[in-house]
């Protein structure tokens, strides 16, 4: 494969239950508005907020948007005083499109609050933005004959009536109602259902979840019932295990495909996106036709395509993981127009700076864009120092993009000629248990130092250092996800011809204390004095990255 390609296994006609998307997309729920597929993804603790991808076939797709630059201003999404998000932020994001307008609505764990976006384009805005106090856990959307709902709970069913204020804003319309007492399906222990996808299909409502019994695997199960009347009223609501099955995947045999809704697509047929751990690589969507039985249940089969409409719009090939030469677009992207943009710029770290990254881009946890340029040396992206970090888990302006799989490399130009005493700046191969090649700076003199963590994310390993005199250095890390090899190596040049490798590799492990896959992640953080910057001219992606000049 040529330098600056991505190794995108899974992004060509499905022949198998292989991954649709190799790489970190969990929780995937997915809406047809008669010309495009969306999907938006659980984002955790990384902003911009709650990530919008667009297909015009299932299969293949790209980045199209965010709900938000942030979901919030606090100190723990924001990596201030000591506080942080890691494992929490957003989860299961749910989208809809009904009568011209897409609407996202959230759930965090951090604010403890619920969100939901409005927009008559996910591309171009512009938003709306409702805040409803109180977390409702992997909430989904239900329009039905003008009234909207929000379908929730984690071992039971909980529905609540959404209203608009005099604003339009939505806010909760009375108290929760519990429809199902017991959302598990023939399980006596284990995660309890939770991960609810709410329709009305035909003469029932639907609610598809995901459950995992003790010493099994994960399975998708649907509740159904011909009306919203709770159980404890004599409502009617019959629970059915519908999928169990765990698929191999590039030498790892698979946890069970679940969780995930279902959309009827251009070609008349259904379809369902779920999803399957895959390890340190994170939790990759599965595409399942969905059929239905003769008293109106689902039938799955995994990987199964749907036939693509001709003429129909193409959405590329997938945008997860992409080179960037960091050439500023002045033009704001979509998710910045809002209709209250003051309710997310209430301070200068979260205004916008003039500088529009790609939309494969995010930044661990909320960003403080007075510390981060593409515009002030055009064709860099400079990182500068404007707080003290002990380690990168809490350096803010830290940009990462999704690990692929089975394999994948990333690799950096890095300008150090204006780092200051006690900074640390490189490209990590990043989870809890991160690793990383780096330059630091020390008594005034630059060194190359690779180091790695332990489970609980301190330093358990650092290399020898290796003097660094040169101004521009570039650096490079592998992932190897293959046969459940999980490691990471990593390596620099100094001509962009031959690499050297440095320190040992990381065993990667996907750690809940963060709850995502591995990311590529670029870092600049000071130990001793803010100030200090970094340029990064290019940042390159394949598996075979080579022959590159400095």
């Amino acid at each position: 494969m040529a330098p600056g390609q991505l190794m995108a296994p899974g992004q060509q006609a499905l022949t198998g239950a292989e991954p649709v998307i190799f790489a970190d997309v969990p929780d995937p729920d997915v809406v047809f508005d008669g010309r495009h597929y969306y999907m938006v993804s659980t984002t955790m603790y990384f902003a911009p907020s709650v990530p919008i991808m667009r297909s015009s076939d299932l299969v293949h797709w790209s980045i199209a948007g965010y709900t938000a630059p942030i979901l919030d201003d606090t100190d723990a999404l924001a990596l201030r005083h000591g506080q942080d998000a890691y494992g929490q932020g957003t989860w299961a994001a749910s989208i809809r499109h009904h009568e011209g307008t897409f609407y996202v609505s959230v759930g965090s764990l951090t604010t403890q609050k619920t969100y939901v976006y409005a927009t008559p384009s996910i591309e171009h805005g512009p938003w709306t933005r409702s805040v409803l106090d109180g977390y409702a856990h992997d909430q989904s959307l239900l329009f039905d004959d003008g009234a909207v709902w929000v379908v929730y709970g984690a071992g039971v069913i909980d529905l609540r009536r959404l209203a608009r204020d005099d604003h339009g804003t939505f806010v909760w319309d009375g108290p929760p109602t519990r429809l199902v007492e017991d959302a598990g399906v023939d399980q006596t222990s284990g995660l309890p259902a939770e991960g609810a996808h709410a329709y009305r299909i035909g003469d029932h409502y639907y609610v598809f979840m995901i459950q995992w019994p003790t010493g099994g695997i994960r399975q998708e199960v649907v509740w159904r019932s011909p009306s919203l009347t709770p159980q404890s009223q004599g409502g009617t609501w019959e629970g059915r295990v519908v999928l169990s099955q765990a698929v191999p995947v590039a030498g790892r045999p698979g946890g069970g495909v679940a969780q995930g809704g279902v959309v009827q697509a251009a070609d008349g047929q259904w379809y369902a996106m779920l999803f399957q751990d895959e390890g340190p690589l994170g939790r990759s969507p599965q595409l399942a036709r969905v059929t239905w039985d003769a008293d109106g249940w689902p039938v799955y089969a995994l990987g199964a395509a749907p036939t693509v409409p001709a003429g129909a719009a193409s959405a590329g090939a997938t945008d997860l993981l992409v080179s960037d030469d960091f050439d500023n677009q002045p033009t704001r992207a979509g998710y910045w127009s809002t209709a209250d943009a003051g309710a997310l710029t209430t301070s200068e770290e979260n205004a916008w700076n003039g500088s529009s990254l790609g939309l494969t881009w995010q930044w661990n946890h909320n960003p403080d864009n007075r510390f981060w340029s593409l515009t002030d040396r055009p064709g860099h992206l400079r990182l500068t120092t404007g707080s003290i970090a002990s380690g990168i888990l809490d350096a803010r302006n830290t940009l990462t993009q999704r690990t692929c799989g089975p394999a994948s490399a990333a690799a950096i130009s890095l300008d150090v000629s204006a780092m200051l005493d006690g900074d640390v700046a490189g490209l990590s191969a990043y989870q809890q248990k991160y690793g990383y090649v780096g330059v630091e700076m020390a008594d005034g003199a630059r060194r190359l130092v690779m180091r790695r963590a332990d489970r609980d994310g301190d330093v358990a390993f650092t290399s020898a250092p290796v003097p660094l005199t040169a101004a521009t250095v570039l650096l490079r890390v592998d992932v190897d996800f293959r046969d459940a090899a999980d490691r990471a190596s990593f390596a620099y040049s100094l001509d962009g011809a031959a690499w050297t490798p440095i320190g040992d590799d990381l065993a990667m492990e996907y750690s809940l204390d963060h709850f995502t896959g591995y990311r590529f992640a670029i870092f600049c953080y000071a130990t001793a004095e803010t100030g200090g910057h970094v340029d990064v001219d290019w940042f390159r992606v394949g598996d075979d990255i080579g022959g590159m000049q400095p």
